[in-house]
């Protein structure tokens, strides 16, 4: 993968708004960020120093007088922890290719994986936030997996750990991914699924539920999920279903992120998130959503977290 010595400076307003109110969000010169073979709409990793070091979407191109500007808003640079302009660099990698989970654990990495067998068309199940992003997701998605191995299920999950705070520094918000920066969903998002489920992680208190079901699938379906998940966790936790069509509608809002974050002023509009990659989904057909509440730290048996449904055909 290639990089470039980048020059971090602030955003410039009003023009760019969208980096002062999304704090994943990048601009950088179009043709140097062709020389590392990226574009408009991908992941870049941004590197501050050795400890300061996370990704970003380029959410706007713009020809800069010295073409290696790279800009953000406050918010921007503070993920990597400050407020002030710096020299970094831009690097083209996204998942590391070749670290193992352990290793990935151990060097504060992020890696991706994909179960996968180049035939498969039916289910795919997905955990783009997994590691400790929103810890336990790639769990709940390789058990999914693993319970209709015989279906032929296929899974694909990312995996995130980080010394300074994996969901800080790795986390994009879903309808944000581009497939181009991901190796391995690139090999598959194209075949076409009749369905596709991911999971995700929330943490907001304004949210009173602990279990959300959402995406595009049908509400029969929707609600046939809700009651599976009911005669698991019985009255401990509330399972609540999303409004459709909003993954698309407000540019995947998680809802771990604040909710001052969010534009639309639908409550509903902060409980997103669906199978989507950059706008387009893995599957024309049913895509679904399931978040539950819980922060990045180890489930405990009183956390939604920590439950493990049995999977059915």
């Amino acid at each position: 993968m290639a990089a470039y010595d980048a020059s971090i400076n602030k955003a410039l307003l009003p023009q760019q708004k969208d980096l002062r109110d999304h704090k994943e969000h990048c601009s950088a010169d179009p043709e140097k960020l062709a020389t590392v073979g990226r574009l408009h709409g991908h992941q870049v990793r941004i590197k501050r120093n050795d400890d300061e070091y996370g990704l970003y979407t380029v959410s706007e191109v713009r020809q800069e007088n010295q073409d290696n500007v790279v800009r953000m808003g406050k918010s921007g640079r503070e993920r990597l922890g400050t407020s002030d302009e710096f020299e970094g660099t831009l690097d083209s990698q996204v998942p590391h290719a070749t670290l193992t989970d352990a290793h990935a654990e151990c060097n504060g990495e992020f890696v991706e994986r994909l179960d996968d067998d180049d035939m498969h068309t039916g289910l795919i199940v997905i955990a783009p936030h997994g590691g400790d992003i929103e810890a336990h997701t790639d769990q709940q998605a390789e058990h999914v997996a693993s319970q209709l191995a015989g279906k032929g299920v296929r899974s694909w999950r990312c995996k995130g750990w980080h010394p300074r705070g994996a969901f800080a520094h790795w986390h994009i918000t879903s309808t944000d991914i581009h497939e181009a920066s991901f190796p391995l969903l690139n090999s598959v998002i194209a075949r076409g699924f009749r369905y596709a489920v991911a999971f995700h992680g929330f943490d907001d208190p304004e949210i009173p539920y602990d279990i959300l079901v959402g995406g595009c699938a049908p509400d029969t379906l929707k609600e046939e999920l809700k009651c599976v998940i009911e005669d698991v966790v019985g009255s401990d936790f509330t399972v609540h279903i999303t409004k459709p069509g909003l993954e698309k509608n407000t540019g995947g809002v998680s809802p771990m992120q604040s909710p001052t974050s969010s534009t639309p002023s639908s409550d509903d509009a902060r409980y997103a998130g669906g199978a989507y990659v950059n706008g387009a989904g893995l599957t024309g057909v049913h895509q679904l959503s399931i978040r539950f509440r819980g922060k990045s730290h180890a489930a405990t048996a009183s956390t939604p977290n920590s439950y493990r449904f049995t999977a059915k055909p």
